[in-house]
């Protein structure tokens, strides 16, 4: 399956399964689920140049997630029974090249872009590289409108077919650069683990799912407002 069929699949059931949330109240605190998924169909590679030499910076005013509560409090996760997108989640392990990476969600209070702090996010595999599979941040704001602003990085170790997708793609490009210039390209290496990133932020409403697409990952999200019960 592809992934443009698969997300349309995933859309229209969260849209029924979300149609009992449309009477919440809103609030400065929200709850906040997010279900990240990586493609791992090795012709997905071929869609376009791939930056090498990655790496995830630090934010010093990061926090992580801690473990759930009964009571509400700031940046802590939600049981497993609580979360939405569990049929989704389902459903995208059923089709061979899609593999969930996380799927949680928790409660925090949303504040101006000023003063957001990002969630630090860290899961699936750690690999020979000393990576996980997916780290990076989760930033979310509100002025006007709710923001959602991912910083993500996913790495994978490179298979013996992908290496040889990047290198063709590569060997391509280099021919039709030469055949327009004069100067020499230099050798393209091939790396053992493909690091991307993702960091197209995006508006949105609450009560709403929200994906983010990527060639390589995807990303489903809701926000429901909440009543705040306790301070930051």
């Amino acid at each position: 399956m592809d992934m443009n069929r698969l997300t349309k699949l995933i859309i229209a059931s969260c849209l029924l399964t979300l149609l009992p949330f449309t009477q919440a109240q809103s609030a400065s605190w929200y709850q906040v689920e997010v279900l990240i998924f990586a493609n791992e169909d090795p012709a997905a590679l071929d869609d376009e140049f791939w930056p090498t030499g990655l790496t995830i910076p630090a934010q010093p005013n990061a926090v992580p997630l801690a473990a759930s509560s009964k009571s509400q409090q700031a940046y802590r996760k939600i049981p497993g029974s609580s979360l939405l997108f569990t049929a989704e989640r389902k459903r995208i392990a059923k089709y061979d090249g899609f593999r969930v990476l996380f799927h949680g969600g928790w409660t925090q209070p949303v504040t101006s872009k000023r003063n957001a702090r990002p969630v630090h996010i860290k899961a699936g595999q750690i690999l020979d590289n000393g990576q996980y599979e997916l780290e990076g941040y989760i930033t979310i704001d509100k002025g006007r409108f709710l923001h959602f602003r991912p910083n993500l990085f996913h790495s994978r170790q490179l298979t013996r077919q992908e290496r040889n997708i990047l290198l063709s793609f590569e060997q391509q490009n280099t021919s039709t650069d030469e055949s327009t210039s004069t100067s020499p390209t230099s050798a393209f290496e091939v790396p053992d683990f493909l690091t991307i990133q993702m960091d197209q932020g995006r508006r949105m409403r609450s009560k709403e799912v929200h994906y983010l697409d990527h060639p390589l990952m995807g990303i489903l999200v809701l926000m429901l407002p909440l009543k705040q019960s306790s301070p930051p």
